[in-house]
């Protein structure tokens, strides 16, 4: 089991920091309700904010510290950099987006890594079940972190995210690498999304002009063939056709690649989904639903 040997004084701060590649790093820490008296390891669950974005708006949209104490997961929300930006904006280095975090070359893999193990070693994490999702800027990263470390994680869930893209006009592009490892994936995306366009290309609404982004339609293709999955697929819609689900299975080590489009859906975390009979799931709802059922 690891982690039995938990920081009573970091249970208490919700707000810890840790030093990562020479940088002082923080995150909000969610510990669910009675977490000292779980019979085994726990799950943890990393969120990652997006461009602009923080910890504790990100735990307030989302909604998963409450999910958390209901399903008893750990939940930690760690925050991005701003590295020479007044005022602050915070983002991540996932490769070729976004702000300061690529041009200074942040190690934000390394962050992770540092924040799994400094949690693993501090909480009862159950090393077996790590998932991460995130927001746009936090959802490439979760891309990019999943394709670098997929022995350190059994799922993600990237949210209005994209694999890869160019930071601009006269950039090479740059997308993640095939993982040595299956690794199964939701992907939720609208569909008029303006930032990170669903069917790629450059977007008019962000800041670094000419900044290209690739098509969801290009993240399930790669996530496909990396987890080895079947060419059929499950479809099913609402009645109005306003949400589309695509099930891939029959992929290598029980992974599984999952879509969920949002035909109406702009550039945001959506707070609830529609499923097929009618009824509405909040989204952190929707992807814990799919993170218990898969483990490494």
């Amino acid at each position: 089991m690891s982690g039995a040997h938990a920081h009573p004084a970091d249970a208490a701060d919700p707000w810890p920091s840790l030093t990562s590649s020479g940088i002082e790093r923080h995150y909000l820490l969610h510990l669910p309700t009675h977490w000292q008296a779980a019979a085994g390891p726990l799950p943890l669950v990393i969120v990652l904010h997006g461009a602009s974005g923080d910890a504790r708006s990100t735990a307030d949209m989302t909604g998963f510290s409450p999910l958390a104490d209901r399903a008893h997961f750990i939940v930690a929300y760690p925050e991005g950099t701003s590295i020479g930006i007044d005022p602050p904006r915070q983002t991540w280095n996932a490769g070729f987006c976004c702000g300061a975090a690529v041009r200074n070359h942040v190690d934000d893999l390394a962050f992770l890594n540092t924040l799994i193990d400094r949690l693993a070693a501090r909480y009862p994490v159950d090393r077996r079940r790590i998932y991460v999702t995130g927001l746009s800027n936090g959802a490439m990263l979760a891309y990019r972190f999943a394709a670098q470390y997929p022995d350190r994680v059994a799922a993600i869930a990237p949210v209005a995210g994209t694999i890869g893209g160019t930071a601009g006009l006269g950039q090479p592009p740059i997308a993640i690498d095939r993982p040595a490892r299956p690794v199964p994936v939701l992907i939720i995306h609208g569909m008029q999304d303006g930032y990170v366009l669903y069917r790629g290309g450059v977007s008019p609404n962000v800041a670094n002009p000419g900044r290209f982004n690739v098509s969801v339609d290009d993240a399930v293709r790669f996530w496909t063939a990396a987890d080895g999955c079947g060419v059929r697929s499950i479809r099913d819609t609402t009645a109005d056709g306003r949400v589309i689900f695509q099930e891939y299975e029959d992929c290598r080590d029980r992974a599984e690649v999952r879509l969920v489009a949002l035909s109406q859906g702009p550039h945001e975390w959506p707070a609830s989904i529609e499923r097929p009979g009618g009824s509405f799931e909040p989204t952190a709802a929707l992807i814990w639903s799919f993170f218990k059922q898969h483990e490494r």
